[in-house]
């Protein structure tokens, strides 16, 4: 038997409408999942790759501060030297100034040394009795001991060379 039907048969489709439309969201939300996905990747990799690029800057500026760190104590050392020697050389200065105060007007200082702990003066007198009087005792008062040798020239006068000493601070150190 043959059966007839009134209505044309249709082609069906092997998926509906609506399934059509939700596959299409569910692959566009698959695709956006795996787009967010690989742009976190991304994300993450530049990330480490900035985050290990800033630790090696950290550590070179570690080092640099550490580096100026040293510059700047190697500066307060050589500032504090300067200021030592500023000081030294003020009070050096005023003690040539206070020993030539001490010279008497008929005395003439040809020459004079310092050393740390001795003073040699060099010069002439009209009279060993004239250095005796006006020279030998501010001498005798700030130094230890004084030891003064006498030359006579051809016009009288004496040529003189006065060695004068004070104890080092080593030697006061081990009495």
């Amino acid at each position: 038997m043959r059966v007839y039907s009134f209505v044309k048969p249709k082609k069906k489709p092997l998926l509906k409408e609506d399934t059509k439309l939700w596959l299409i969201f569910i692959t566009i939300s698959f695709i956006l999942y795996i787009s967010f996905g690989l742009f976190l990747e991304i994300k993450s990799y530049l990330f480490k790759k900035e985050t290990k690029e800033l630790y090696n800057q950290t550590l070179t500026l570690k080092h640099k501060i550490i580096e100026l760190n040293k510059q700047k104590e190697f500066i307060y050392t050589q500032k504090a030297l300067y200021e030592d020697i500023m000081i030294k050389n003020q009070l050096v200065k005023q003690q040539i100034q206070n020993l030539l105060d001490l010279i008497p007007d008929p005395i003439t200082l040809e020459k004079f040394y310092i050393d740390h702990n001795k003073l040699i003066i060099y010069g002439i007198t009209p009279t060993k009795d004239v250095y005796n009087l006006l020279m030998l005792p501010p001498l005798e008062s700030i130094f230890e001991q004084t030891i003064t040798y006498f030359y006579e020239l051809p016009n009288g006068w004496y040529k003189f060379k006065s060695e004068n000493f004070i104890k080092s601070e080593d030697e006061n150190q081990t009495e």
